[in-house]
């Protein structure tokens, strides 16, 4: 694929693939758990985002928006499908996402019943474009 055919700030091979960062956060019901505003907005660059232990029928509905601090992203009401939010179930356990500065800079999760349960937020790239390796 040629340079001109996409934008390679979201092309998967732009970045160097890595194992960083993980937030871990508590998916319930009825409030929405954000990423804190001690750590800032989370960096650009692709995540991995996981939930553990979804029962049948539960549904981690995935929230992203800008990070600003002290104003949390309002949860959805009722808990449901909506703008910048992916569903993770029983069988969709992960998803893949590019964090864009002052856009997506800040994830919440939300739980549609029962028990709580874990996500975690990695980020799975570097900094370093491929064309500017460290030594």
């Amino acid at each position: 694929m040629s340079a001109s055919a996409h934008s390679g700030n979201h092309d998967q091979a732009f970045y160097e693939a890595a194992i960083e960062n993980t937030v871990e956060l508590t998916a319930t019901t009825g409030s929405l758990s954000a990423t804190p505003d001690a750590g800032g907005a989370l960096p650009p660059g692709r995540y991995l985002i996981q939930s553990v232990g979804l029962a049948a029928g539960q549904v981690v509905w995935v929230h992203v928006g800008p990070f600003e601090r002290g104003v949390p992203l309002a949860p959805s009401s009722p808990v449901a499908a909506g703008e910048r939010r992916f569903p993770l179930t029983e069988t969709i356990v992960a998803l893949e996402a590019h964090l864009l500065g002052g856009y997506s800079d800040r994830v919440a999760v939300q739980l549609s019943s029962g028990s709580n349960v874990t996500v975690y937020i990695s980020r799975v790239s570097t900094e370093v474009m491929k064309s500017n390796k460290r030594a």
